[in-house]
């Protein structure tokens, strides 16, 4: 798969940038996409913004602003989560996606007496059905709005995927010690019957087009778009006359994708996006903060890996990837005294086409172990990244610090690291 360059960019690191759309992917066998939206009028610095005023009961207030989108007025409700000095906004509407607006942007704002209430997953239902186009429809499970025109089974085996993603990575971090709350929002998923469609309602959050994304977990939109991978050409052509006579998107066209080698990278990016989601709904992550990218794909990579012996694609959590564990042991010839350093202070590796295969690979590692051999640290170290503010950049001196206070020193660490994961088979 030909490295996208115009698509890898920052993720989750948050400085000031031009207002445009940006993702990151692993090139290789599995694309992954973190869309993102960013205006430059916001505060990228702590003591020059200040969050929604609340409510004489305390509640968060809601706010009602008018502003130019795309040459167009578009008005939001919602909840004030940044004000800048110079009265740029950072806005999260009613249905959790996040507005950047800048200060020329803003025609009218209005503070409400209400508190901010977030859709129901009805509500949140009923507005994407009027946002797509007709044949589309919903279904829903106790965190998930699916909106679908796939088959019914389709959409079911997918909500059943999440589902079961959704609690075993709650389940696995409470167990850590870990303070998991409940999403303030439904999450959101948007499943196409084909790529052309996916492809074209990405455009926002991937303006040059999907390539080969086969889904990716907007941090704007706070949605997970894909495809049905049952369409897929890779799982296709590798089920061959065994797909004949089968219908399109049934359960034992399903089962047939799941038994196929190509549907290994397939379904690990489903569950790599849903992992992103999960973590920045459910107060491990904020949105637009500055988490390093190792943590936040070495994390998504450590949920990724998928079961084909299961039916349902997906069954626990740790499993050794390997993919990334081959990458990775084959790099340990070029590996340097640098190399760990460059990884956890920054996140240049992850956004060059050249080196971001290896990135994805190193951080699997990283996670892999720390999560292993340093479990007590790595939950206080999520606890530390959990209470970052949204547009505030961290330096490499910042980060180093930060990962020096859970772990300490990074180059002995390193000699047990590079030990233990050379012995992992």
């Amino acid at each position: 798969m030909e490295c996208r360059p115009e698509v890898i960019d920052t993720a989750c690191r948050v400085k000031k940038v031009p207002q445009k759309s940006s993702g990151f992917f692993t090139p290789g066998h599995v694309a992954v996409g973190i869309a993102l939206w960013l205006g430059s009028a916001i505060a990228s610095h702590a003591e020059e913004a200040q969050r929604s005023p609340p409510t004489d009961t305390g509640e968060v207030r809601a706010v009602r602003v008018e502003f130019d989108h795309d040459g167009r007025p578009r008005n939001v409700e919602g909840r004030v989560v940044i004000e800048a000095t110079d009265g740029g906004m950072l806005v999260a509407a009613d249905d959790g996606v996040l507005w950047t607006i800048e200060r020329d942007q803003l025609r009218r704002r209005d503070r409400l007496d209400s508190p901010f209430e977030p859709l129901t997953g009805d509500e949140l239902a009923e507005q994407m059905l009027a946002s797509m186009p007709s044949g589309f429809r919903i279904h829903t499970t106790p965190h998930y709005v699916v909106c679908y025109n796939t088959s019914r089974a389709y959409a079911q085996w997918t909500s059943s995927l999440l589902e079961r993603l959704y609690k075993a990575f709650t389940n696995y971090w409470e167990n850590q010690g870990l303070e998991i709350r409940e999403p303030e929002f439904p999450l959101p998923v948007l499943v196409f019957a084909d790529r052309q469609m996916y492809d074209a309602a990405s455009r926002e959050d991937l303006p040059t087009g999907t390539g080969n994304i086969v889904g990716f977990y907007s941090l704007r939109s706070n949605r997970v778009n894909m495809f049905d991978l049952t369409g897929a050409e890779a799982v296709r052509d590798a089920a061959g006359s065994r797909s004949a006579g089968l219908r399109r998107g049934s359960m034992r066209e399903i089962n047939q994708m799941l038994s196929q080698p190509a549907a290994v990278p397939l379904v690990a990016t489903i569950v790599h996006e849903a992992t992103h989601q999960i973590a920045f709904n459910c107060g491990l992550q904020t949105r637009y903060a500055d988490i390093p990218l190792w943590l936040c794909e070495g994390m998504a990579v450590y949920f990724e890996a998928p079961d084909l012996a299961s039916t349902r694609g997906w069954r626990g959590i740790g499993r050794v990837n390997y993919p990334r564990l081959s990458t990775f042991q084959n790099n340990l010839a070029n590996w340097n005294d640098e190399t760990l350093e460059r990884l956890l202070s920054s996140d240049s590796r992850f956004r060059n086409p050249q080196t971001a295969v290896d990135a994805y690979a190193d951080a699997w590692a990283l996670n892999y172990y720390l999560i292993r051999y340093k479990p007590k640290e790595y939950a206080d170290y999520l606890k530390t990244l959990a209470e970052k503010r949204p547009l505030v950049g961290d330096d490499p001196q910042t980060r180093m610090k930060e990962f020096r206070a859970h772990f300490g020193d990074p180059h002995r660490l390193e000699q047990d690291f590079l030990r233990q994961m050379s012995r992992v088979k």
